[in-house]
C-alpha cells in the first residue's frame, strides 16, 4: 500500500484540482481559496494515513485533525453549505482519490490485498471525516444560531442599536478590559417623556435615530453606541480621554443644531476611565451624575465628571 499512497500523496495538487471541477462552481467565489486550501490540507492527513500501519483509531492525531475538520466546517458554512453540501464535500474528495489511482497506478501489478486494504483504508478516513465534517458543521450552525437569537434580543427594536443589558453585560466590561483608556458619553433627550406624550411614538423614534445618525457621523471609527434608557443613546470611546470625549459631545450637539426639522434640544455628560471610575459601574456612575447636572442647568449643556 505504501507504493500507492506514495503516488497519491506526490499526486496531491493533481487530487485537488479533480475535487476543484468537480466541486468549485458549489462554493462562493470570496470563501473558495480558504475551503480549497483546507481540502488540501485533509488530503494530506489522508495520504499520511494511508502510508501508516496505523488503525483507524490514530486518524485523528490526538484530536489534530478534528481540530482541521472544524476548521473546514467553518469555510464551509462562510461558503454557503448546508449539510448536504458538506457530505458532498467529502465524497468528492474520496471520489477524486479513487480516480487517480485508477489513472495512475497499475493495480494489475499490485497485490490483490493491498488493493483492498488501500480501498478500506480510503473508505474509513473518508467517513470518520464525513461523520466528523458532519458533527463540526451542525455545531457551528447552532452556534450561529444561538449568536443571531441573543443579537436580537439584545437589539433595541427602535433604533436597531444595542440595548442596555448588552451595553452593560459586554460592551463596556470589554471595552475597559480591552483599551487602557475609555471615555464615555451619555446624551439625553430634554423633555423627551412630555413630548412623546403630544408627539407619539413616531417623534421619538426619529428623534433618537437623528441622534444617533449625528453621534455616528461625528465618532471616529471604533465608536461604540447603544440605547441606554428610553431617552438616552450613550457612546464609548476606546483611546480617547474626557477631553476628546467633549470636544466630540460638541460637535454632535453643532451638528444637531444644523440639520433639518425641528430643533432637537440634547444635554450629555462626558467621563472617562481610569480618571473617573476604575470599573464599570463607577465609570457609568460619573457619567450619569455629569449628565444629572447638565440636565439640571438645561440649554442643551455637556458636563465633564469631576
Amino acid at each position: 500500500m505504501e507504493g500507492i499512497a506514495e503516488e497519491i500523496r506526490v499526486g496531491v495538487p493533481e487530487i485537488l484540482d479533480g475535487w476543484r471541477d468537480a466541486r468549485g462552481s458549489a462554493v462562493d467565489e470570496e470563501f473558495y481559496p480558504e475551503l480549497v486550501e483546507g481540502i488540501g490540507k485533509i488530503l494530506v492527513v489522508f495520504t499520511e494515513f494511508l502510508q501508516s500501519p496505523s488503525p483507524l483509531e490514530n486518524f485523528s492525531r490526538e484530536g489534530a485533525t478534528r481540530a482541521l475538520i472544524e476548521e473546514i466546517s467553518g469555510r464551509q458554512r462562510e461558503a454557503g453549505r448546508d449539510a448536504v453540501g458538506v457530505v458532498e464535500d467529502y465524497m468528492a474528495l474520496r471520489r477524486s482519490v479513487w480516480r487517480f489511482v485508477e489513472e495512475r497506478v497499475d493495480l494489475s501489478a499490485v497485490d490483490g490485498g493491498e488493493v483492498s486494504r488501500f480501498f478500506v483504508k480510503l473508505m474509513q478516513a473518508s467517513d470518520w471525516a464525513t461523520e466528523a465534517g458532519l458533527e463540526a458543521f451542525d455545531r457551528i450552525v447552532h452556534r450561529d444560531m444561538e449568536s443571531a437569537l441573543g443579537q436580537a434580543a439584545a437589539t433595541d427594536l427602535l433604533t436597531g442599536l444595542p440595548d442596555r443589558d448588552l451595553f452593560n453585560r459586554r460592551l463596556l466590561p470589554r471595552a475597559l478590559q480591552e483599551h487602557e483608556r475609555v471615555a464615555l458619553m451619555i446624551f439625553d433627550v430634554a423633555d423627551f417623556s412630555d413630548t412623546v406624550a403630544k408627539e407619539g411614538v413616531a417623534w421619538a423614534r426619529e428623534a433618537l435615530l437623528r441622534l444617533a445618525s449625528v453621534m455616528e457621523e461625528a465618532a471616529p471609527e471604533g465608536v461604540v453606541r447603544a440605547r441606554f434608557g428610553d431617552d438616552e443613546i450613550c457612546a464609548l470611546l476606546p483611546g480617547m480621554n474626557v477631553e476628546d470625549a467633549y470636544r466630540l459631545a460638541e460637535e454632535v450637539l453643532e451638528r444637531l443644531t444644523q440639520g433639518p426639522g425641528d430643533l432637537l434640544r440634547v444635554d450629555a455628560g462626558v467621563a472617562a476611565y481610569p480618571e473617573h471610575g476604575e470599573n464599570a459601574g463607577e465609570l457609568l456612575s460619573a457619567a450619569f451624575k455629569a449628565l444629572s447636572t447638565a440636565k439640571r442647568v438645561g440649554g442643551s449643556g455637556i458636563v465633564a465628571a469631576r
